[in-house]
């Protein structure tokens, strides 16, 4: 009898290790948000195609993906701004209309009007490219927490700049979105988009 009660006790132990262990498991694995991010805001900047201001405004009506960067990136930006012409390309072809890339510089030193109507003819004519004073650029960037850092200048005047690799997406009614992380894959960052306009 004393074995009997001793082999129930723990098988019924062994069992709820196993569950409560199951439930933790389970529980881990999942990320729950709650609320929207405090991104976004008005701004005004420098539209290089027409060298006039624009303000956030002026895009009410369309879904926007925000990427900050500089054409003097040897490598993440142009590969970003690649993936980014990709997605544009699958949103279209999938009937997602009135969709936009906007290129926000991090480097207005250098990343001038000129420069950078230069820089867009390698990538996808739905983006727009976008620069201003360091002030304007400090607030645009500050309203998505990018994160920007200038590196130290080279003898010959050349530097980098830091900053946080991540595309914004703003609705059509220019309220935040969503973002898509640097990891993110073309067809996962359609689906988000999906799932942010519907």
């Amino acid at each position: 009898m004393l074995a009997l009660t001793s082999a129930i006790a723990f098988g019924s132990v062994s069992y709820y290790n196993i569950t409560h262990a199951d439930k933790l498991t389970t529980t881990a694995s999942k990320v729950t948000t709650v609320g929207t991010a405090l991104l976004g805001g008005d701004w005004t900047l420098v539209d290089t195609e027409s060298g006039k201001f624009v303000t956030n405004e002026d895009y009410k009506g369309e879904v926007l993906l925000l990427y900050f960067g500089f054409a003097h990136c040897p490598d993440i930006c142009p590969s970003e701004l690649r993936k980014l012409s990709s997605v544009l390309e699958e949103c279209k072809s999938s009937g997602i209309s009135n969709i936009r890339g906007l290129f926000v510089t991090v480097d207005p030193a250098r990343d001038s009007v000129d420069n950078l109507r230069k820089y867009k003819l390698d990538f996808h004519p739905s983006i727009t490219y976008l620069t201003g004073t360091p002030e304007m650029i400090k607030r645009m960037a500050k309203l998505y927490r990018v994160y920007i850092s200038k590196a130290d200048e080279t003898e010959d005047g050349d530097y980098l700049v830091d900053h946080s690799i991540v595309i914004y997406g703003v609705k059509k009614d220019g309220e935040f979105g969503d973002f898509f992380t640097q990891s993110m894959k073309k067809g996962d960052i359609v689906k988000k988009i999906k799932a942010m306009i519907e």
